[in-house]
């Protein structure tokens, strides 16, 4: 079953196109990943499907339902954690979920449930000023997951974490597949794209060079890993 389809999709800001065109479907409960260099139209597709920006033109449905004429039902069944979430402050770890669960439709027994399904128990109580880097990671996932989300998007989650942190966000990926989530993840990270991905698609200049599992990526260009693949292909284009 198709949960995301994107066909045609274009995007600009000011006199700079970002999303040429680009076309790809996400199936149900897969990780599907965009990768690509910085300013390649990762972010900006995140924005769209989440609706927080409005497309120029294309075609895009997410379970069945259209982007932008149904972003307010939309909204209700996404999960967002964007690369530069910050959360309160001053507020405790468990203030923060309640915050978002207040705003996702969530209630009580799905906030004690997130915290403990993000071994969050022993930090409910700490400010969020005070968490590390992989701490705060987890806590932005559990306010995306306080509503029941259907689907979430995942927006450079283990950016700047330490490899103990960015395995820990791994295994909770891991088990949100295990729920039959649907996820769409943008990494730099090839080792995290190689270890985690169903499905990629590699977006160059606001275009999209492939879709493909990573190892069939691997075998096209003969190489023993996603990142040397990856390379391989950029260099590719380069050439031509």
């Amino acid at each position: 079953m198709i949960t995301i389809s994107v066909e045609d999709l274009w995007k600009s800001y000011k006199d700079k196109e970002v999303l040429k065109g680009i076309s790809f479907t996400v199936n149900d409960g897969e990780i599907f990943s965009l990768l690509g260099p910085n300013g390649a139209g990762k972010t900006t597709t995140i924005k769209i499907l989440s609706c927080v920006s409005k497309p120029d033109r294309g075609k895009i449905e997410i379970l069945g339902m259209k982007v932008p004429e149904d972003c307010e039902k939309i909204r209700r069944i996404i999960g967002i954690v964007p690369q530069d979430f910050q959360g309160f402050s001053d507020l405790t770890v468990k203030d923060n979920i309640e915050y978002f669960a207040n705003i996702y439709g969530g209630d009580k027994s799905q906030v004690n449930e997130v915290i403990e399904e993000l071994d969050l128990e022993d930090y409910k109580n700490t400010r969020f000023k005070k968490l590390s880097g992989g701490l705060k990671r987890r806590v932005a996932i559990a306010c995306a997951l306080v509503g029941n989300p259907r689907i979430i998007y995942l927006d450079e989650p283990t950016v700047g974490l330490d490899p103990k942190a960015r395995r820990n966000v791994w295994d909770i990926m891991k088990k949100l597949k295990d729920k039959k989530l649907t996820i769409l993840l943008t990494t730099h990270y090839l080792d995290e794209a190689q270890k985690l991905s169903d499905r990629i698609a590699i977006i160059y200049s606001g275009k999209i060079l492939r879709l493909s599992t990573p190892d069939d990526l691997m075998k096209e260009f003969e190489k023993p890993t996603l990142e040397e693949a990856y390379l391989a292909l950029l260099e590719s284009i380069s050439e031509e």
